[in-house]
Order: C-alpha cells, then sequence, then structure tokens
C-alpha cells in the first residue's frame, strides 16, 4: 500500500535544520534484543547494500522526553540499552536497532518523501532479517525536527520566531543565560506534538550548542556530523534559538505490525510539523533563509 503524500509546496534554500529522526517502537522481540553473531552478520550486509556499511555496538542511557497518557504531563525517562547501529559514509545518518525500537536519524535532511524512503528500505531490510517482526505489536512511531534559529546580522530572535513562543523577557538590563517555553498538545486521539523552544545566550557572537539535551549522543563512537552555517560565527544578537519539535502517534490496542500503518502514522505527523514550523517562524526569518514555492 503505498500512501499519498501531501505536496510540498513551501522551501527554505537555507533551512535551519540541523537533525530529523523516525523513531518506531514496538512489543519486545527476541531475536532482536540478544542478537546472534549470524544475525548480526546477515543485517551488517543488508545495511551495506542499503548505504549503512559502518557498524556500531554501542551500550549507553539516554535521557527521553515521553508524555504520560495516564497523568498528561511530559517528564523524562532515563533508559539503558545495548544497541546495534549502522552509520553512512560521510557520518550525517544512522540507524540504530534495538529489542523493541528502529531509530534513522540525519542530520542530511532534504525531503520527508526522501528520508522516509530511507527508513522504508531499512524497515524492509529488518523484516527480512527478523523472524516475528511482522508479528509483533506496534507501540509508536515518532517523528522529531530540531532547527537552530540564528539571527543573521543586525537581527534579534524576536525578528525571525513569533513572540508567542519567546520566552518572557523581564529585564533588557539584565544578562540573559537561559530562557525555555515548552507546549503539548493532542492533536488527535493517542497523538501528542510536543514543541520545545529553547532560547540561548550567544558566546563570543557564536553558536555554542545545536541540539537539545537528550539528544546529545552519550557515545562518542556514534555522533553525526552536522553542518554549520556561516551565521553561526558571526551573530550580532544576543540571544539564539533551538526549536524542537517532537511528534508522536500511539498506537491504539498495540495493533500488530503493519508497514502500511506505520507510513500512513508517520506522514500525518510530518503535515502536522510542518505546519507547526512554518506558523512558527516570521516573514523576515523566511525572507533571510531564501524562502521559495515549488
Amino acid at each position: 500500500m503505498q500512501v499519498a503524500y501531501l505536496v510540498m509546496k513551501k522551501s527554505l534554500e537555507r533551512a535551519p535544520l540541523v537533525q530529523t529522526l523516525i523513531d518506531l517502537r514496538f512489543a519486545e522481540l527476541p531475536s532482536m534484543k540478544s542478537i546472534s553473531s549470524e544475525l548480526q552478520d546477515e543485517l551488517h550486509q543488508r545495511m551495506v547494500d542499503e548505504g549503512f556499511p559502518e557498524k556500531i555496538v554501542s551500550e549507553a542511557q539516554v535521557m527521553e522526553l515521553h508524555f504520560d497518557q495516564a497523568t498528561e504531563q511530559v517528564r523524562h525517562v532515563k533508559t539503558s540499552n545495548e544497541r546495534l547501529l549502522f552509520r553512512a559514509a560521510g557520518e550525517q545518518q544512522i540507524v540504530e536497532v534495538s529489542g523493541s525500537s528502529i531509530i534513522l536519524k540525519t542530520t542530511d535532511y532534504r525531503t520527508f518523501e526522501e528520508f522516509y524512503g530511507t527508513f522504508r528500505k531499512i524497515l524492509k531490510a529488518c523484516l527480512d532479517v527478523f523472524t516475528g517482526l511482522d508479528k509483533t505489536l506496534l507501540k509508536s512511531v515518532g517523528l522529531r525536527y530540531v532547527d537552530v534559529i540564528a539571527p543573521t546580522t543586525d537581527l534579534q530572535l524576536s525578528d525571525f520566531v513569533k513572540e508567542s513562543i519567546l520566552p518572557p523577557d523581564f529585564n533588557s538590563k539584565w544578562r540573559h543565560l537561559q530562557g525555555h517555553t515548552l507546549k503539548a498538545m493532542e492533536v488527535a486521539e493517542k497523538q501528542v506534538l510536543v514543541v520545545n523552544f529553547e532560547e540561548l545566550a550567544v558566546k563570543d557572537r557564536k553558536v555554542y550548542k545545536v541540539l537539545p539535551d537528550n539528544l546529545i549522543e552519550p557515545d562518542s563512537k556514534c555522533g553525526l556530523m552536522i553542518q554549520g552555517q556561516k551565521e553561526w560565527l558571526d551573530l550580532g544578537s544576543k540571544t539564539y534559538g533551538i526549536l524542537d519539535v517532537d511528534h508522536t502517534h500511539t498506537f491504539v490496542g498495540s495493533p500488530q505490525f503493519s508497514q502500511a500503518s506505520i507510513e500512513t502514522a508517520t506522514s500525518t505527523l510530518y503535515e502536522q510539523a510542518s505546519e507547526v514550523f512554518w506558523g512558527v517562524i516570521t516573514d523576515t526569518a523566511k525572507e533571510q533563509w531564501g524562502y521559495k514555492e515549488v
């Protein structure tokens, strides 16, 4: 089953996007929890074929942001996972496989269609290698976009994003250290959109942090290269921002694994996450980043 995607009519020549990920969660599968050496070799070969030749075995504690459906509160959860990762040439894309998840991260995002096309191939490889994956239960799929909002010379952060997302400015005479806003919204049943905005002080006219704390890779072996922008080295503003749009679809009733269901859910997440981004940035930001309609 093929999903009809919304045609992308808006684009930026110099998009501020720094990282995108798809995070698929399912009921734990024994063959993926303790992957035998034979299955590791088979999966490695498939990943080589798909453009992810570098194999990395890692165990790390990761801090994740979760929306608790019962309490309707956002909370941080620390997990410790043994992970099998495969990284692409150039160190800008990586796949992570564990007993109950498949995650694709990229710092070289072009379009959603291209990004999900890569994830579709990774999913097919895992289905071919791991017996029973097609019979396990779906739990959730998440789509996350992180943008660094760095004002160009002589402009301020407030020129680039709407006032509604900025932390309050109490006194312009005081030195800004850090600001933060967060909003969680239920956009449909079991579908939660969390928008984080972090306002950071510029240091020596430079950007010094580009990812939220819980997206910073804890294992240095598994990091990705992020292509910086020249504006990051000579900012005229006192602050810059990190926009983090984290959208999750929880599958109602834990249905059986279905590629079509995953693709349909992720496509909807993309459309709504895109709507948030275009609703947050200003006309000035669009002009500075080379807005065009295609």
